[in-house]
């Protein structure tokens, strides 16, 4: 839909259903509107019907697609990896009506919740970042679980893709910040240093769970040195449960 158009101005394109619950980002490229999102098959909302034993639906539908298989339950409807979240990209051509889409993460790792730095919304951009799921601990207790972060860099191809048995799509180069064992985060975001001079001068910053210790802190990771160890550690006095979302608002009296 044009900035200042109308209903009669919509223009429509079919693509295979799926389910997308957040927007990385969306920009123009010649004749061509690039939309790029996070996309599973199938909703984790409202869960497994009644009488479907949940801990099996979560532990099927988080599978990664590089290790899923044909064979299924002969009466199990639960389709392997059909939660499982890509980062997806759809190029939509304003002129002809045709559409183009790619997997661009790939299947071994189920990822959601995308930030960008978000001076570069609406326009093209290099990297993008995501939390990732644990799947075999969001099986077990049967929630999502986000125990690493990721990097993605649009405009490098991983050069490993060919030979993982499973990708398909082109994927992009991606980073992984690794978080210890049962420690998973929520509430990423990523925040650009004042005066940067490039797309992913800032931090990401995230709110942890040990679940160990049953303490919460937030971790400070430089994106430019994403899969080093966090430049800070801050402890909080009470949990942080798993679900919240979070944003950076700059102060107004530093810019």
């Amino acid at each position: 839909m044009p900035r200042y158009g109308d209903a009669d101005s919509i223009r429509w394109f079919n693509v295979e259903s799926y389910c997308t619950f957040h927007i990385l980002n969306c920009f123009e490229d010649g004749d061509e509107v690039i939309v790029r999102a996070c996309k599973s098959n199938e909703s984790i909302i409202p869960g497994p019907d009644w009488g479907i034993d949940k801990f099996k639906w979560f532990s099927k539908g988080f599978k990664p697609l590089s290790t899923s298989t044909e064979e299924e339950d002969d009466n199990s409807s639960i389709k392997d990896g059909f939660l499982f979240t890509c980062v997806n990209e759809w190029r939509l051509n304003m002129e002809t009506g045709e559409v183009k889409e790619r997997n661009l993460s790939g299947t071994e790792f189920s990822m959601d919740f995308p930030m960008i730095n978000e001076g570069y919304t609406g326009l093209r951009c290099k990297y993008g970042y995501t939390q990732v799921i644990d799947s075999e601990a969001s099986s077990i207790c049967g929630k999502t679980k986000y125990g690493s972060l990721a990097k993605l860099y649009f405009e490098e191809p991983d050069s490993l893709a060919s030979s993982v048995k499973g990708h398909f799509g082109n994927p992009i180069k991606m980073e992984h910040h690794k978080f210890a064992k049962n420690n998973f985060c929520t509430g990423s975001a990523f925040v650009s240093k004042l005066g940067a001079s490039k797309e992913d001068d800032g931090w990401i910053v995230a709110f942890v769970h040990d679940e160990d210790t049953d303490t919460s802190h937030v971790i400070i990771v430089d994106a430019k040195n994403f899969e080093g160890e966090p430049i800070a550690k801050i402890p909080l006095p009470q949990r942080v449960p798993y679900g919240h979302h979070g944003a950076y608002f700059q102060n107004p009296s530093q810019r």
